[in-house]
């Protein structure tokens, strides 16, 4: 039962992140600034449900209050601000597709950061998936015609945000509270200047209709609803079975851009291709390492018992 509830949780936060951009392109009315900061100013509230919801109040005040501490949260407020901001261009410009490879590398790209950062050391089918993956890149760079910057500044900045969480002892959720509240002035600065001094074509919209300020305000839910049920989930999944299912998410955006008419040449499908297979075999090593994992520490608690 533990382990349905944890599976229906990770597939529930990857279908609506993996869902994002159709949330986009519905509110394509709205200009990708006005969207960035009534993301940010609505997930405010919704956060502070989730940080109620997880009891994490007392441990984010501890943590906030370490030495440092401040410093390195507004280093990660700033990636987090960015990676969003690009991500909703993307979508609003039709690079959902080249937005699909960030998500599908950042796996990897986080496996080089164990390496480089904390010493960790690479397996042969970790090696393999490293090496197809930035094969894909550059066959992607080949196909699209073009440096993919939008996917890759994606997987850059999820990844080095990534990277500095690791070494923060702050709750995910009470985390994102303070990176969303430091965010919050350049947000509502934003507002105020797509209301009072930006031109016609992209003044603020959230005043428009009742329907407008809506689908807005949904923002701040969808930011943290899939966050909730993936922590939920991380507590109840191996981690193998968590690494198969993130793949899920940017499985969904590939073909949403297709759907909307983004170009799938041969050439890039192929690149994916090598990607798709790389993942496949970083995969296996997860799952295969897991379960010696849990077979030496089975049999660690036998022999235990036997004495």
């Amino acid at each position: 039962a533990r382990l349905r509830v944890g599976l229906a949780a990770a597939a529930g936060s990857h279908l609506i992140w993996g869902l994002l951009p159709l949330y986009f392109k519905v509110i394509s009315f709205a200009s990708a600034i006005e969207v960035l900061a009534q993301r940010v100013l609505w997930s405010i509230p919704a956060i502070l449900i989730a940080v109620h919801l997880m009891g994490g109040f007392p441990q984010t005040r501890k943590a906030v209050l370490a030495p440092g501490m401040l410093r390195t949260l507004a280093m990660s407020s700033a990636l987090i601000g960015c990676n969003w901001g690009l991500y909703v261009w993307a979508v609003v410009n039709e690079h959902v597709i080249e937005a699909s490879l960030a998500y599908f590398v950042t796996p990897l790209v986080n496996v080089a950061s164990g390496v480089l950062f904390f010493g960790e050391r690479l397996t042969r089918p970790q090696m393999l998936a490293l090496g197809l993956a930035g094969a894909g890149v550059m066959l992607q760079t080949i196909g699209v015609g073009a440096f993919p910057w939008v996917g890759l500044g994606l997987c850059a900045t999820w990844s080095l945000y990534a990277l500095l969480r690791k070494q923060t002892e702050v709750p995910a959720a009470g985390g994102l509270l303070v990176e969303t509240v430091m965010l919050a002035p350049l947000a509502a600065g934003a507002l105020l200047y797509l209301t009072v001094f930006a031109p016609g074509v992209d003044r603020l919209t959230f005043d428009d209709s009742p329907g407008n300020a809506l689908l807005l305000a949904a923002s701040g839910l969808l930011t943290a609803t899939p966050l909730i049920l993936f922590t939920f989930s991380a507590r109840r999944l191996r981690f193998s079975t968590l690494g198969v299912v993130q793949f899920a998410s940017p499985t969904l955006q590939f073909f949403i851009g297709a759907a909307y008419g983004e170009p799938v040449t041969p050439l890039r499908l192929l690149g994916f291709g090598l990607i798709w297979i790389g993942l496949a075999a970083f995969s296996w090593d997860a799952f295969a390492r897991d379960r010696a994992h849990n077979a030496l520490a089975a049999s660690g608690r036998r022999s235990a018992e036997l004495r």
